[in-house]
């Protein structure tokens, strides 16, 4: 990974530790509500590559009817590269996780990532952004809830053809 300084704009506005752990965290909250032991720590790993990448955010469902499975059945192409990409992330997942970490956005518990923001403090979050990065970050609260109804992570993970 580039130093700060040495980034793109465009790499720095996208892969911002605050903006990826905004992501991870609504991802969090969200799959925290449906299982309160917290998100499989992994899981941080396959988020970002789902919602940044365009392709994909903008066919997900909008609620979690369509079960990832099936949804994966239905869109074969989402998981064209999706390893290498998550691959290509994993050093800004870790860089969003200290991020989340260091400020008390999220904490790591027995392998499971749970995030310390109350949800009111979303909605004021989401309240202040506006576009592409406000479409992430709710994207990413649905994706939360959607893999804690998916099943297991290593059900997720390979339903993603990710093997770690």
């Amino acid at each position: 990974m580039r130093s700060w300084p040495t980034r793109s704009k465009e790499a720095a506005y996208l892969f911002n530790p605050a903006f990826c752990c905004a992501v991870l965290s609504a991802t969090v909250s969200n799959y925290s509500q449906q299982d309160n032991l917290g998100m499989p720590f992994p899981f941080a790993f396959i988020v970002l590559p789902v919602i940044l990448h365009k392709q994909t955010r903008n066919t997900l469902p909008y609620n979690t009817r369509t079960s990832l499975a099936a949804w994966l059945e239905e869109k074969p192409y989402a998981r064209i590269q999706f390893y290498e990409r998550a691959i290509s992330l994993k050093s800004f997942v870790r860089e969003a996780i200290l991020f989340g970490i260091v400020n008390d956005w999220l904490l790591i518990e027995s392998g499971r990532l749970k995030s310390k923001l109350v949800d009111s403090k979303f909605k004021n979050f989401l309240q202040q952004m506006d576009g592409e990065a406000r479409e992430c970050v709710l994207r990413a609260r649905l994706v939360g809830k959607w893999f804690a109804v998916a099943g297991s992570a290593e059900t997720v993970l390979s339903l993603w053809e990710v093997n770690p």
